[in-house]
């Protein structure tokens, strides 16, 4: 028995078989979804692997504490700039007493009390750590004599009516903590390179770290509702006149963001999808129980194909929620080829199982070779080195091949054992006079769709109009974004915030951390001097060096540490000093006695500093969980857009011997952009090299091959110029959409040829199959194009490119593969096929 007759017989014979075995893998695949599905909202991992920028970029997002940061600005009009700064402190207030706050920057903290405090308590560690020369300098001012001359001058400048002298006693009464805290404060200049008030004083920012125990998406949902809920009551107390904005971002808003718009897009696309497809079935065959049929067979196939995936990966990409929109679009194909063969058999009055066998051996080839090609054009996706798309093209390239299977043996089961009444089928008719009429005459449509398609192959080759390519981070944003409007606003009032590039560095001990950054702190401010960059900040004046401790310890145990504290109360006693002025100052030399005794362990300065202290943002952006992994940041001298940008900076900013990863959004997205083009060109290249192989043994007539490759070289050129006249952007992984188009819209001429080369009544056997074709075609243009309502800027991207590279696949099936497959065929045979069957 033929594969086609086994077919048929199981399905209208061995029904309860059928269905007991669909029964068990639904209930397989529900289980493992249910016990294993896990989802990634991770953006980065729609990125590619391999690429020294990416991988720093999800070190940097996953363990430094700074990403938990978010950003407020309160923006007004230009005439409520003074209330603005009256309610600036309030709204900080507010702002710490939130609960789900932990610290807040509304300031430089080297300008509050609490601040200088805050560096006071570290002060010894940061005083050891000074070059030996600078060391000897400082502890110098110790000695009696300098300590009554310091108070005695700073008495003087008092009563001549200065006011630097009272600061200076509060900061530094002894003259050692400047010293100390001169490279911290290096550093430190946050107000410089982040400014937190915009230069038309119409915005003001304010930095607050929360404490959400994971940066995952259900706790960043939870905390950007509180977070909203605190927009929503902040207004009170402003008496501005106009109205008062209350912006937020930050990587919690954005994960939230893009979190749930992945539940609207997967509701928004799989409906949007299903309505279209069933739409468009519903039209060309006006049967509602094999559209139920086909529905339920296509959810098999995503459920299936879902949970195999999850075996293989675990937990699936954000990206893969346009997995069923796709499927749907591209699965339906196969029920439309062959239901409207079967139904053209029945209105012929061949019976049911006869009908099955006569659909699955008329179609079964061209249905094989259509789920390959489109399975292969998506498993190319595995070659973009990106875990979403990989994980997207592995799943529909399971779901097509188990929607060939499924359509072809699962489908059946819905189909009813009596034939209903023939309809007339106006949509049948129209083809079929087409394909007669193109067949006898094929030249006037060759001579309208040829034109038609060079024409635009000369757009899409010529430079102009250009095709855009968008390399930006707002690519990868949601389209409604709150946290995206908020970012641009606080890049536009404040144009230097711009990114700056990420130098990150692991060492393996401490004394290891001081070295590299020494080497890079030094190196960089040679390129600062020269001027290729505009600024930079290092952690070098916090990575502690071990040895340089060591050996200060030991001089300190030379001062005259208790005559320095007899000389201090002596001259706050002939000065005239307050006692309490000086508090801190006896505290300093009480942590420097102590340090001196080697058998002491000196304290760790992190566990100095306060946990409320505002230096906190400060270390945070330096240091992550791991103390020994740490970064610096480079302004550039203007944002990074360009290959020669980031090249220059490959080439100036590392240091021989140092280990340093270069990233940060704009570098990172800027350093893929060569490996788009090779997406677009190289893999591309490579699935049409597949393509023409698979039609030179598929027809195995070079005339047909040669319309074949011409209709998919025009079509792919259609799509380019399309999108350049409707101004569609490349990105960065919308340029996958050409492979796609490669190897669905080849799909529709394997259709059809292999048909043709069958076709014993022409115009009434490709008449049978154009109809499914352009049906085929229509749901897959809509299966794709429902994903242009997803808020992913990245699924909406794909689907507009492949929908529009679909029509014209589709477009240059009918009208230029047909009439040239007609033209290429010898005349007499030709009229001879056109005549009725005896």
């Amino acid at each position: 028995m033929r594969l086609h007759s086994f077919i048929a017989h199981l399905v209208t014979q061995r029904r309860g078989a059928v269905w007991s075995a669909v029964a068990l893998l639904c209930a397989l695949s529900v289980y493992v979804l249910v016990t294993r599905m896990k989802l990634d909202s991770e953006v980065l991992n729609l990125l590619p692997s391999g690429f020294e920028s990416v991988e720093g970029l999800k070190v940097y997002n996953r363990d430094f504490a700074q990403v938990r940061d978010l950003t407020f600005a309160l923006v007004v009009q230009p005439e409520d700039v003074d209330q603005l700064e009256e309610f600036a402190p309030q709204f900080a207030q507010r702002l710490r007493e939130q609960s789900w706050c932990t610290r807040v920057l509304s300031g430089a903290p080297i300008e509050t009390p609490e601040g200088i405090r805050d560096l006071q308590s570290i002060a010894v560690p940061l005083l050891l750590n000074l070059e030996p020369a600078a060391f000897n300098e400082t502890i110098g001012l110790l000695q009696p004599a300098k300590i009554g001359e310091r108070l005695h001058r700073l008495h003087s400048e008092l009563e001549a009516g200065s006011p630097k002298p009272q600061i200076e006693l509060g900061l530094d009464p002894l003259g050692v903590i400047a010293p100390a805290l001169k490279p911290f404060a290096s550093n430190a200049a946050i107000e410089e390179d982040q400014p937190l008030t915009s230069p038309d004083r119409t915005m003001r920012v304010f930095l607050a770290v929360t404490n959400q125990p994971t940066i995952g998406a259900v706790d960043c949902q939870k905390l950007m509702r509180e977070v909203k809920a605190f927009q929503d009551s902040a207004h009170q107390g402003w008496e501005g006149s106009g109205p008062l904005q209350i912006l937020v971002t930050g990587r919690s808003a954005y994960v939230a963001e893009i979190s749930l718009s992945m539940r609207h897009d997967i509701v928004i696309t799989l409906l949007g999808s299903i309505l279209l497809v069933g739409g468009v079935f519903y039209i060309g065959f006006h049967r509602w129980l094999p559209l139920i049929g086909m529905g339920l067979t296509l959810l098999l196939c995503c459920l299936v194909a879902l949970a195999t995936g999850l075996l293989f990966f675990h937990q699936l990409n954000m990206v893969t929620i346009g997995f069923c929109a796709i499927l749907i679009g591209l699965g339906v194909d196969f029920a439309i080829l062959v239901f409207g063969r079967y139904q053209q058999a029945r209105d012929e009055g061949i019976d049911h199982p006869e009908a099955v066998s006569e659909a699955i051996k008329g179609l079964g080839k061209a249905i094989f070779f259509g789920a390959l090609t489109t399975a292969v054009g998506f498993m190319a996706l595995t070659l973009a080195g990106s875990q979403g798309f990989t994980q997207l093209g592995v799943l529909i390239a399971l779901g097509i091949s188990f929607a060939g299977i499924f359509m072809m043996t699962v489908f059946f089961l819905f189909l009813p054992r009596k034939s209903s009444k023939p309809r007339k089928d106006w949509m049948f008719v129209m083809v079929k006079n087409y394909v007669r009429w193109t067949v006898l005459r094929p030249a006037p449509m060759l001579w309208i769709s040829t034109p038609v398609l060079l024409i635009l192959t000369a757009v899409a080759l010529s430079p102009k109009p250009p095709l855009v390519f968008d390399a930006s981070t707002h690519s990868m944003e949601p389209k409604r974004s709150d946290a995206g409007h908020a970012l641009k606003t606080i890049m536009e009032k404040m144009p230097s915030r711009w990114e700056p590039v990420i130098g990150m560095v692991h060492a393996a001990n401490g004394q290891e951390l001081h070295d590299y950054w020494q080497k890079v702190a030094a190196h960089w401010n040679d390129l600062l001097t020269t001027g290729k960059i505009k600024g930079f900040s290092t952690p070098a004046a916090l990575a502690l060096s071990p040895a340089r401790l060591q050996t200060n310890r030991e001089k300190l145990q030379t001062a005259d540490l208790a005559g320095a504290r007899t000389a201090l109360e002596t001259a706050i006693t002939t000065e005239g000093f307050s006692p309490d002025t000086f508090a801190s100052a006896f505290v300093l030399l009480d942590q420097l006695k102590d340090a001196a005794s080697l058998s002491n362990a000196l304290p760790d300065w992190r566990t100095q500093l306060p946990q409320k202290s505002s230096w906190w943002f400060l270390v945070d952006r330096y240091f992550a969980q791991d103390p020994l992994l740490t970064t610096g940041f480079v302004t550039t001298l203007e944002p990074v857009t360009t290959q020669e940008q980031k090249e220059m900076l490959h080439r100036e900013l590392p240091v021989p011997g140092v280990p340093m990863v270069l990233s940060g959004w704009s570098f990172t997205l800027t350093d893929l952009v060569p490996w788009s083009h090779r997406q677009l060109i190289l893999i591309s290249a490579m699935m049409a090299v597949f393509d023409a192989t698979l039609l030179a043994l598929l027809y195995r007539d070079w005339r047909l091959w040669l319309i074949q490759a011409a209709t998919l070289t025009m079509a792919v050129c259609a799509m380019i110029a399309s999108m350049k006249l409707l101004h569609i952007p490349l990105n960065l992984l919308n340029v996958l959409a050409f492979r796609l188009v490669l190897a669905i819209g080849v799909d529709y001429g394997i259709y059809v040829l292999l048909v043709w080369q069958k076709a014993r009544q022409l115009d009434h056997d490709v008449a049978g199959v154009v109809k499914p074709v352009i049906l085929a075609g229509l749901t897959a243009i809509c299966g794709f194009g429902s994903l242009g309502a997803a808020n992913n800027p990245t699924l909406a991207g794909l689907g507009y490119a492949c929908a529009i590279g679909l029509f014209w696949s589709l477009a240059a099936t009918i009208f230029f593969t047909l009439p040239a497959a007609a033209a290429a065929e010898p005349k007499s045979w030709r009229e001879e096929s056109l005549r009725p069957r005896v």
